[in-house]
């Protein structure tokens, strides 16, 4: 099913545009992308290559990604940013789940040493998109 969905995001993201209503995404760059209904809806997740460990999660009322419902460009872990608060984040891998993305994110710490690899989750609501969550303690505070 996962090799049928990142066939389907692959083939949707070169097909299909967001339209006007979206922020532009440079397509050349993606490293990750997967499409699924989930909670009733379709949702699409890309991962650039490079530098930013950014998710973009799209929500969208049709399966040919047309009508887009809610964007949300995820780039941190509560008030800590990727680029400015870590010296390293990499997405390693998303699943979907029946109401949420779940990830497997690389961090390493700016300050001292500190290599985790963590899992992590997006929720997904009706018509919403919540926070990364991940199990990460950074100093004294748990995201």
């Amino acid at each position: 099913m996962r090799g049928i969905s990142a066939v389907l995001g692959g083939l949707m993201l070169v097909a299909f545009s967001a339209g006007a209503s979206a922020p532009p995404i440079d397509y050349e760059k993606v490293g990750m992308v997967g499409v699924q209904r989930v909670m009733g809806q379709w949702v699409r997740y890309i991962v650039l290559r490079g530098d930013s460990a950014c998710v973009t999660v799209q929500i969208f009322k049709a399966a040919n990604m047309e009508g887009l419902v809610r964007q949300k460009e995820i780039c941190s872990l509560g008030e800590m940013h990727f680029h400015r608060d870590f010296a390293f984040v990499d997405v390693w891998r998303v699943d979907f789940e029946p109401d949420r993305l779940s990830l497997e994110i690389e961090f390493i710490r700016l300050r001292g040493s500190g290599h985790e690899v963590r899992p992590c989750s997006i929720e997904i609501g009706n018509g919403s998109i919540g926070d990364l969550e991940c199990s990460l303690e950074y100093g004294s505070v748990y995201y």
